[in-house]
Parts: structure tokens; C-alpha cells; sequence
């Protein structure tokens, strides 16, 4: 196994060039949302904008909201609208483990070539059907997995006690079986490739301990991958974007208790201008 560290130099490749547009950006389709967990679908909307997506939609399953009044540039539509136009694709957040999202995760499964993350619900159904499993490692581009320790848990079928025990190997095993690359969250996330390769998160902290953190977290990753990042690199520049979101919270707060997941996308933004203005700035671009 080959352990690196989290090269921040890829971020060059989503600067802003003077005329740009919002195509140049990537599209990113939010799948999930089912009734009573579309807040989950918005969060992860709001942070692919966040981290640079060109355009947003949402494919829910609970329509009952025309719009988001808070963001309202994100485009919502039903769980069965066009995917092909995307570039990238977050599948999970609020989706539930109805008949509907089964559905919907099976024509996310027919877009094999796009750039997938899949978080959240989408795990849960994958940990218990194998046909999905399969399709994994069928895939033309491989996917991203984004377990907690208790999702980790479900795909190999142990205890989160387990998982936690040897976190390092529990990703790798999840990696190997499901054929993906797995970000497994957590104090110090373990990104890692089915190869052998690896990085251990180093930013973040308690502050990111609540709820749709990680909607955030698929938003953001998948709008790297939108933007054309390759699948590793977007995994690990996600989870440290992500992380260091919540250092700067704790920084401003002058401690950890109090960030919500709504709050997140600022910060995103903050925390990727910052980087992206050191490389421009750095006599190395």
C-alpha cells in the first residue's frame, strides 16, 4: 500500500479563466430526496455550488418543493429527469430505501461513464443486494463511496466496533470488494483506492460532528469530479476542502459547538478561493 499526501496543485486545474461560463464548470445531478430528507438533496446542491459547479440540479423524489428559497439557482426536478447532460453525479443524500429509490438508483447505475459519488442511502441499499455491487465493478469510471463507520459497517457486514478497531483496513476492504474508491469518514477520513494507494485526512474536527455534514461533504467531491478532477484527487481534495471548512469555523468561533451543515457552503467557498489564491500567488503555477 502507498500512503501520500493530498495535493492541493490539482486545484489548479478548476482556475477561472477570464471568459468562462457556467459551462465551463461542470453540471452536477443531486439524486435523493425522498419525503422528509429533502433537506439532505439541498445541502448537497448548495456545496457543489459552493465548490465551483457551473449548474445544480436536483432530481428528488419529493417534489413538493418548487424552489429553494435560499438557493434558488438550483434546478429541481423528479428523480426521473435526463442525467446525461451532468458531468458528475451525487447519489444518496435523503434518497431513502423505498421502491422509488430503488429505482432511481438503478438508471443511476445505467450512467456508468459519469462520475458518481454515492453516499448515505444509496450505500445502505448496496450493502444489501448484490446486483448493485456488481454493477460496481462494471463501471467505465469508477465510483466514490462515502461511508460513516456505521454505513461501513453495513457493506462489509460487521460492527461499527470493527470498523473503528482498524480503520485503515476497513477501507481498504470495502475498496477491494466494491471495486470503488471509498472515503470513510470520520476523526482522520481514510481515502483510498482499490489499487493501494491512500491518504488520511488531516484537516478537520469536532466541529463537523452533526448532522448533513456529509451531504456537504458528496456535494462537494462531486463538484470536483464535475470539473473534470480525476476520481481519487477529487475524493481526497474533498474531504480536506471539507475538513478545513470546519477548522476555519472553529478558528472564527473560537471553538467547535455550533456549525450547522446550512452553514457550510460559505465556508466552502472561503476555504477554496484561499487555496486557489496561495497557487496563483505561488512562483511554482
Amino acid at each position: 500500500m502507498a500512503r501520500r499526501n493530498v495535493n492541493t496543485q490539482i486545484l489548479k486545474q478548476i482556475i477561472r479563466m477570464p471568459d468562462s461560463h457556467k459551462g465551463s464548470h461542470g453540471s452536477v445531478a443531486v439524486v435523493g430526496g425522498n419525503i422528509g430528507m429533502l433537506g439532505a438533496a439541498l445541502l448537497s446542491g448548495r456545496a457543489a455550488f459552493a465548490a465551483g459547479a457551473g449548474k445544480v440540479w436536483l432530481n428528488v423524489v419529493d417534489q413538493r418543493l418548487a424552489v429553494d428559497p435560499f438557493a434558488p439557482e438550483l434546478m429541481i426536478r423528479s428523480h426521473n429527469g435526463d442525467l446525461a447532460q451532468a458531468t458528475a453525479l451525487a447519489v444518496g443524500p435523503g434518497l431513502g430505501a423505498d421502491t422509488v429509490a430503488h429505482t432511481a438508483l438503478e438508471r443511476c447505475f445505467v450512467q456508468s461513464h459519469i462520475p458518481t459519488v454515492f453516499d448515505a442511502d444509496a450505500l445502505n441499499m448496496m450493502s444489501r443486494t448484490d446486483s448493485y455491487r456488481n454493477q460496481l465493478h462494471n463501471r467505465t469510471s469508477m465510483a466514490i463511496l462515502t461511508p460513516h463507520p456505521a454505513e461501513a459497517g453495513r457493506l462489509l457486514g460487521c460492527d461499527v466496533a470493527d470498523i473503528q478497531d482498524n480503520r485503515l483496513q476497513a477501507a481498504e476492504r470495502i475498496s477491494q470488494h466494491y471495486h470503488s474508491i471509498v472515503v470513510l469518514k470520520g476523526d482522520q477520513s481514510v481515502v483510498f483506492h482499490p489499487s493501494g494507494e491512500y491518504v488520511v485526512n488531516s484537516s478537520g474536527g469536532p466541529a463537523l460532528a452533526v448532522a448533513g455534514q456529509g451531504d456537504v461533504l458528496t456535494g462537494v467531491i462531486a463538484a470536483l469530479l464535475g470539473q473534470g478532477i480525476d476520481s481519487f484527487e477529487a475524493a481526497s481534495l474533498g474531504a480536506y476542502i471539507h475538513g478545513l471548512a470546519g477548522d476555519l469555523y472553529a478558528e472564527q468561533a473560537q471553538g467547535d459547538i455550533g456549525l450547522t451543515a446550512s452553514a457550510m457552503p460559505k465556508l466552502v467557498s472561503q476555504v477554496m478561493n484561499r487555496l486557489l489564491r496561495a497557487l496563483v500567488s505561488s512562483p511554482v503555477l
